[in-house]
């Protein structure tokens, strides 16, 4: 059995479930490298809260006939915990940086590609824009965050199959750790969401409910 209940739970077999807790990724992730270990010095990156994919808060099917990468309600819902959690990184000083995607042939300016209202950067925060999945592909973030000396990325954003999954797995290649609030990402297909989750969890990330990362941003605070 998998030690913990977990998001994914409902689309494993009993196999499955067999296979990573006999293999030990339930209590230890992944064999090679220590992926849930958290450093003392993180940022937050936010990843590609456009209006283009986030759209008017409705159901999905409505909003991709208005813009088809939307996303609609499952967008807004998680970002009633992304805005928060943003703030309390702000309160505990946490450096935050913000992903644009550009689709080639289109330009920055569109307010079709500008960050959401809500989560709009505060000053001094900084904007990045790719054009692929990857915050690192094609940017300055690694230099960036080598700049600062972060040693622990922290994602939200979208989507979790997407950007952020890609962003994940780079940033820990790269050597950081990775801590991901699995109510802070969010996909347009539950399936891909759940298993990207998963994969993160099993050999990449810390993958974690909001409130552990609330805990350890607070505990950042108090050090």
């Amino acid at each position: 059995m998998v030690a913990m209940e977990t998001i994914w739970d409902d689309l494993l077999t009993q196999q499955d479930k067999a296979v990573i807790h006999q293999a030990g990724y339930d209590t230890q992730g992944a064999a090679s490298w220590n992926s849930r270990s958290l450093g003392e010095a993180p940022a937050l990156l936010v990843i590609d809260m456009q209006n283009h994919l986030v759209g008017e808060d409705e159901p999905i099917l409505r909003a991709v006939k208005k813009e088809r990468t939307a996303m609609g309600e499952i967008a807004w819902r998680a970002m009633e915990h992304i805005q928060p959690f943003i703030e309390a990184c702000r309160s505990a000083s946490v450096p935050i940086i913000h992903t644009r995607v550009i689709p080639q042939g289109r330009s920055p300016e569109e307010p079709a590609l500008q960050i959401v209202p809500p989560l709009h950067p505060a000053k001094g925060e900084q904007i990045l824009d790719k054009n692929y999945s990857s915050a690192f592909y094609g940017t300055g973030l690694l230099t960036l965050l080598n700049q600062q000396g972060i040693d622990t990325v922290i994602i939200v954003g979208n989507s979790t199959s997407g950007c952020v999954r890609a962003t994940a797995v780079d940033a820990r290649q790269m050597g950081f750790h990775v801590l991901v609030p699995i109510d802070c990402c969010f996909d347009r297909i539950s399936a891909s969401h759940k298993i990207s989750l998963l994969d993160l969890w099993m050999k990449y990330a810390a993958v974690v409910p909001v409130d552990a990362a609330y805990d350890y941003v607070a505990d950042l605070r108090k050090a």
